[in-house]
């Protein structure tokens, strides 16, 4: 039988950290790193000054800096290899999973739900997705917690919180400003609940201002980001459509198929239906279920009004919310048999998910290392490699450049900047795969170049040119 009443907590907790682990690990540079990575790959070198990256940031980025500095401290440490840029994310995966159980616990001391939950966290594809891609959002997902649970803590009293746990609410407030834009929803959500659910409560005047000087420190720390983000306008985002408002919400991403959405989607529903009907809601579900609302309705009425900015990965730390609940509801199940059959349904659908995806991963980055491997099978010479810099802008080849310089040092292929050699190869990366400008016909910059080979691998080509 699942989880025995003799499996303790510590015992779930382990089984768990295993789990992500092992996934978080499994083929974590099975794919080279892809164009957003590659610009964390170059914001970080540790060779840089602390300026030179703050201008990139600022330059390069919509997000703030806090996460590029701390990755550049890592490569300071443990050297600046681009193989080494997503394991961080292995420890932030884990500690996520820690606070995560800590949160729980304050919701119930069912064992069942405990365990199920933290299976279900562990299990979950688009967590682990974002563990391989050197990226912000699996720390975001870390310090999102970190901060709910913190406040979670304080509204579980009534009474006025101790010094230090304001210093450690100003500390958070501010480390999570930092780290992503959206996490203004968190922030804001406390807000209005304060305002609504706790305006009498002794801290509440304490936590306001608390939140009102983190904010104007980090504004103040960072002006020429934000303004640069006040004016920004996304170019690749829509507004979502009628079938998101219906039965998607994100949940086909975040569960790893429209099947396995739906089915979570369901559940997730018919658990809020079903916890108010029970009267089971107290203040923590109830912050909880406010969050997880104004974290959709704020983007899309933004969206709507000015740009669209909701995209499903800005809000991942409402994945562990929608587990939360569906967890806990089920848990509250009087019919035993029935119980356990969703348990069982839950658990075994989403790890035959994780394994299926896992098995028939499809690769979907640029191939980097495959295609200077084929070019030392075709010739054990040194070949000069240059990235093609006329179908995009100056940076982009830049950062192209900087992984191949540090990918090159170990296959024994030269690098140059100049197409001055009588043979070289120019590699051109094109991220919508289809080579629209890494043609022959613009290759030839140069009149008598000649084309002697070309060699093609996903959303890259190498070829090969021979000056007559």
């Amino acid at each position: 039988m699942f989880i025995k009443n003799t499996l303790n907590y510590s015992t779930s907790l382990i089984i768990s950290i295993l789990l992500i682990i092992f996934f978080s690990t499994y083929q974590i540079n099975l794919e080279d790193l892809w164009f957003d990575e590659l610009i964390t790959f170059s914001i970080t070198d540790p060779n840089l000054g602390h300026h030179e990256t703050y201008e990139r940031i600022i330059k390069e980025e919509n997000t703030p800096p806090l996460y590029f500095f701390l990755i550049k401290f890592f490569f300071k440490l443990f050297g600046y290899n681009y193989q080494l840029l997503r394991l961080p994310n292995i420890i932030f995966n884990v500690i996520s999973l820690i606070v995560f159980f800590s949160i729980i616990v304050k919701i119930s001391k069912d064992k069942k739900f405990i365990s199920l939950s933290l299976i279900l966290f562990s299990l979950n594809w688009f967590l682990i997705s974002y563990s391989h891609e050197g990226r912000v959002y699996s720390f975001y997902c870390m310090v999102s917690l970190i901060y709910i649970k913190i406040y979670l803590d304080i509204i579980g009293k009534n009474n006025s919180i101790t010094s230090f746990e304001s210093l450690v609410f100003f500390f958070f407030t501010t480390i999570i400003i930092n780290t992503f834009l959206f996490s203004f929803l968190i922030i804001g959500t406390i807000f209005f609940y304060e305002l609504f659910f706790r305006r009498y409560t002794k801290s509440f005047n304490l936590i306001n201002i608390l939140m009102f000087f983190s904010i104007i420190i980090s504004l103040y720390l960072n002006l020429d980001f934000y303004q640069k983000v006040l004016n920004f306008k996304a170019i690749s985002i829509n507004n979502p459509d009628i079938n998101f408002y219906l039965f998607n919400y994100f949940f086909n991403v975040y569960f790893g198929s429209k099947i396995m959405g739906l089915i979570f989607f369901v559940f997730f529903i018919f658990s809020i239906i079903y916890l108010i009907k029970r009267k089971l809601l107290n203040k923590m579900l109830n912050f909880l279920i406010l969050l997880v609302l104004f974290s959709y309705l704020i983007p899309i009425l933004y969206g709507y009004l000015f740009t669209p900015i909701l995209i499903d990965k800005y809000i991942i730390y409402t994945v562990p919310i929608f587990i939360l609940f569906i967890s806990f509801s089920i848990s509250q199940f009087n019919n035993s048999k029935i119980k356990y059959i969703f348990i069982y349904f839950l658990i075994i659908l989403s790890f035959s998910n994780q394994l299926l995806k896992n098995v028939k991963k499809e690769i979907d980055k640029p191939e980097f290392t495959k295609i200077l491997n084929n070019l030392n099978k075709i010739n054990k010479s040194n070949y000069y490699i240059a990235s093609f810099k006329d179908h995009q802008n100056a940076y982009f080849n830049t950062i192209v450049e900087n992984l191949l310089i540090h990918t090159i040092a170990k296959k024994k292929i030269k690098f140059m900047k100049n197409k001055n050699e009588k043979n070289f190869w120019i590699i051109c990366y094109d991220p919508s795969n289809t080579f629209k400008y890494c043609t022959e016909k613009n290759i030839l910059l140069v009149k008598n170049n000649e084309v002697k080979d070309v060699v093609k691998t996903y959303q890259v080509v190498a070829i090969l040119i021979h000056k007559k």
